[in-house]
């Protein structure tokens, strides 16, 4: 595999209008890369590198990328890495417009950033079989854990086609454990319910057992 070369060549090719500070000079170094004909390799380790050091200056560029045949991973993994909220209204705006496996990656990446505000939308994939990402938004949504991520999840456990509950009940432990850890043992424990009946027995019902039986211990 060929070797990456060092960014700094191309960090000092970069014009300015003033001084960079230590964290933008990294950040103006890969922006330059992905804006350049730097190969493959190059432009995958600088999407790596502005989920470092990047800030709201990378997010546009990084967007651009979503729907690149080799790129996409590469520039998801940027945006999560940013913490700026420009970088998740970035993935919710790309929701409208990707489709197969890119939507399906913009989607998980919404959840490990665990976006809140993503949830509404999260929750029409979760719903609708048509875009064919509803068990990984499921997934997010059991990522990101608020009470209102949980309602989805309880809405698909009641009457959501068998295979939907089984991805709606494990997400539901995760969210489960979000919410038993941010201070809502009621919402977790009425999730926890709505797992055991939607799934009465197998792994996710005893793994749904156990995680009651620590919250009853924790009261």
């Amino acid at each position: 595999m060929k070797a990456i070369r060092s960014l700094l060549p191309v960090l000092l090719a970069v014009s300015f209008t003033g001084p960079l500070t230590a964290a933008e000079k990294p950040e103006a170094a890969a922006l330059a890369v992905l804006a350049s004909s730097a190969d493959l390799h190059e432009k995958a380790r600088a999407c790596q590198e502005l989920g470092f050091y990047g800030g709201p200056a990378a997010v546009p560029a990084l967007a651009a990328l979503l729907n690149a045949e080799h790129l996409s991973d590469y520039a998801r993994s940027g945006l999560e890495g940013i913490r700026d909220p420009a970088a998740g209204a970035a993935l919710r705006k790309a929701l409208a417009t990707l489709e197969g496996p890119h939507l399906a990656g913009v989607v998980n990446s919404l959840g490990v950033r665990r976006e809140k505000a993503a949830v509404p939308d999260l929750k029409k994939l979760a719903l609708d079989g048509k875009r064919g990402v509803a068990a990984e938004a499921l997934a997010s949504l059991g990522m990101i854990g608020t009470a209102d991520a949980a309602k989805t999840l309880q809405q698909v456990l009641a009457s959501g086609s068998a295979d939907l509950k089984n991805a709606a009940a494990h997400a539901s432990l995760v969210a489960a454990e979000w919410l038993a850890k941010e201070g809502n043992a009621g919402a977790a424990g009425s999730l926890l319910e709505a797992v055991s009946r939607a799934v009465p027995t197998g792994p996710v019902a005893a793994a749904a057992k156990s995680q009651k039986d620590v919250l009853r211990a924790r009261r």
